[in-house]
């Protein structure tokens, strides 16, 4: 009876031991090698992108063009290119390829944009009521603002206020492809930037204690390094795994936060993201980014993010695409409804963002991306190797 009592002792004391140190062990951070989701920092909150767009106002409210839309390179170099698609459409039926930088077309703009003349590319001119962030703090008025660097018309936002900065829409807002309801919107509406099998785009959310109210976050936008996991009914799924890409490069940098009333909103930063889709495998780049959104009872962040996207990277995530060894830029352009050259001269006509110090000419462009994040579990290969 006493070597029984014994051993009951001495079990109990183990298993106080063991509970103990359990309890004491501090909480990993989110993906750490060793973590799972149970164990994981409830402080430290891991998402992925289910949506990912620019911002296309809708048809009420995305302005006019007054002189119609802008032309394709089809449109402006009419015989030329019927040569060239007789030609095409032989080669096509002998089962052969015809490039799209072929001597019979003009010299191709989308690869050297100085290769054709400026064809008197349309912007969007007037007023606009768009979703987007006030990134310069001031509500820009051409008419008050003669002579000055940068010089810019901002927009209206859908609740009457002023001063929305999204230069990239004055951009765009004239390009066939890009007015609502039609190809870029669609695609949007489909979520093709997410579910195309490109990579996926990882948030972070560290030191949310309270995700009403919370007056000190860190907020990390990363690059995955594969696709996003969709159900059987084409939704993300959530809670799922995703290991950051493998570049420090697209892990970018930590931007402090705070959440008040449920809303998310952090200070600037500049971010890289690896993209692919379609004929596109690029890198963005945005700076002075910053997020506003809700953050949702079903634990999902719907909202928008401000940037200005650096100039020379958005002509060249816009026409630099590829199948194989052959360019697609020019293909790309013609679908859409713009000519690269056009682009090209027009792009600092609507710039609004970083001076260049030498010339004083702005060297980016402001624009507005909608996102929606699930929840999921961010793992860092950094840290796997490390263990």
């Amino acid at each position: 009876m006493r070597i029984a009592q014994t051993l009951v002792i001495l079990l109990s004391s183990v298993s106080i031991l063991a509970c103990g140190e359990s309890n004491s062990r501090p909480a990993t951070r989110t993906g750490e090698v060793g973590s799972t989701p149970v164990a994981a920092s409830p402080a430290t909150r891991g998402y992925v992108m289910a949506r990912w767009h620019d911002e296309i106002p809708d048809a009420e409210n995305a302005g006019d063009c007054p002189s119609g839309l802008n032309v394709t390179e089809e449109e402006y170099f009419p015989e030329q290119w019927a040569t060239w698609m007789v030609e095409r459409l032989r080669q096509r039926d002998a089962g052969a390829y015809l490039p799209w930088d072929d001597p019979r077309l003009p010299p191709d703009a989308c690869q050297d944009p100085l290769a054709q003349p400026d064809p008197g590319f349309l912007t969007l001119d007037g007023p606009a009521i768009v979703h987007g962030l006030d990134l310069d703090g001031e509500d820009s008025r051409l008419g008050l603002a003669e002579g000055a660097s940068c010089a810019h018309e901002d927009f209206a936002g859908h609740q009457g206020e002023r001063g929305i900065d999204n230069q990239a829409w004055r951009l765009m807002g004239c390009v066939r492809g890009y007015r609502p309801n039609d190809l870029m919107d669609r695609l949007h509406e489909g979520n093709v930037m997410i579910k195309e099998g490109g990579f996926a785009l990882l948030l972070e959310i560290s030191g949310m204690d309270d995700p009403e109210n919370d007056d000190e976050v860190e907020v990390q936008l990363l690059s995955a390094n594969h696709p996003v996991s969709v159900n059987a009914v084409g939704e993300l799924t959530r809670q799922a795994s995703y290991t950051a890409h493998a570049s420090a490069r697209y892990h970018n940098e930590i931007a402090k936060g705070r959440i008040e009333n449920g809303i998310l909103t952090t200070e600037p930063v500049d971010f890289r993201i690896k993209v692919k889709q379609q004929t596109m495998d690029n890198e963005f780049w945005f700076r002075d980014a910053r997020i506003r959104g809700e953050i949702l009872p079903d634990g999902r962040i719907r909202g928008l993010i401000g940037a200005y996207w650096d100039m020379e990277n958005m002509f060249s995530t816009l026409n630099d695409q590829w199948i194989g060894k052959y360019h697609q830029g020019r293909n790309a352009a013609r679908s859409r409804g713009f000519m690269c050259a056009g682009i090209y001269h027009a792009m600092p006509r609507v710039a609004d963002g970083h001076p260049d110090p030498q010339t004083g000419e702005c060297t980016s462009i402001s624009t507005a991306l909608h996102f929606e994040a699930v929840p999921a579990f961010v793992i860092r290969p950094t840290l796997a190797m490390t263990d």
